[in-house]
């Protein structure tokens, strides 16, 4: 360590031309203080070179330095911010018949999810399902082949005036769960069939299922969109093939919209569960890296 070089000037800035001439290559004060005379006032500085290596290195660490609390703020300010997910999964009464709903973007898993529900539900505590398909042929086959292997009854309805009667049907079954085509944020006619669909059907739950790896402003739409149908539930689908839970989960917690279940992308019977807030623990973790 080199001592310092002092520099006394009439001012600050003769004191300053000092330590440049002096000092070419950079220098850092090390003391500064204002002398008096009995003529006039003075500036006396005490400097140390600063090698261009050495100057470099500790600029590339302040900036290492900014770069990191930035990224530590921001990750402090994402989780502080983002208010939390409403967790509610409903159950089938045992008094009465309820009619739960269920409707999404093609590709959500929509068919997916009504059918692990029917697995799970059918048979606990005295719950009997029916399954309902509100859409044509190629939309009923899913549900048809599970009924097939289930032995569950299953009715389509290829138009939405025929919906409430066809679910009328099956109103021996404590539970009967409706799956409404894939229908997009923007398919205005499909939406107004689905809105008069439920309006007939007077369902007793209608749920969104939103894809957990779709991108958040999408998601936001479909909210929207879904909302105005009547949803007050969510399920998550397709967990297991977004890089990050967090969007979803911000989307959902902004939306009011209670979280009812989480399913994989491809749903059966053991890849669906309630949502639990152990499970909200385990998505805002960060994903294992192999």
């Amino acid at each position: 360590m080199t001592d310092p070089i002092r520099c006394n000037g009439r001012s600050e800035r003769h004191a300053l031309e000092q330590a440049h001439a002096r000092c070419p290559s950079g220098f850092e004060i090390v003391h500064w203080r204002r002398t008096e005379s009995r003529w006039r006032g003075g500036v006396e500085l005490a400097v140390r070179p600063i090698r261009p290596a050495a100057r470099a290195q500790r600029a590339r660490l302040r900036l290492l330095a900014s770069v990191l609390a930035i990224r530590a703020g921001a990750e402090e300010t994402r989780r502080g911010l983002r208010p939390p997910v409403r967790l509610e999964t409903p159950a089938p009464g045992r008094t009465r018949s309820e009619r739960w709903a269920f409707v999404g973007v093609p590709g959500s898993g929509v068919t997916r999810v009504v059918g692990g529900l029917a697995g799970r539900l059918h048979g606990r505590e005295g719950c009997t399902v029916g399954l309902v398909s509100a859409g044509d042929e190629i939309h009923a086959e899913p549900l048809r082949r599970l009924a097939d292997a289930t032995g569950l009854p299953a009715r389509s309805a290829l138009h939405a005036a025929a919906l409430a009667e066809i679910a009328g049907s099956l109103g021996h079954r404590s539970l009967v769960l409706v799956d409404l085509q894939g229908v997009g944020p923007r398919d205005g006619d499909r939406l107004v069939a689905h809105a008069r669909a439920i309006e007939s059907l007077e369902p007793t739950l209608v749920c969104a299922v939103l894809a957990a790896d779709a991108d958040p402003q999408s998601l936001r739409r479909q909210v929207e969109v879904f909302t105005r149908l009547g949803a007050t539930h969510a399920v998550l689908s397709r967990v297991d093939l977004a890089a990050s839970l967090d969007p979803a989960l911000h989307v959902l917690a902004e939306s009011g919209l209670a979280l009812a279940w989480v399913a994989h992308g491809s749903t059966s019977n053991g890849e669906l569960a309630p949502a639990s807030e152990a499970w909200l623990e385990r998505a805002a973790a960060p994903a294992p890296v192999s």
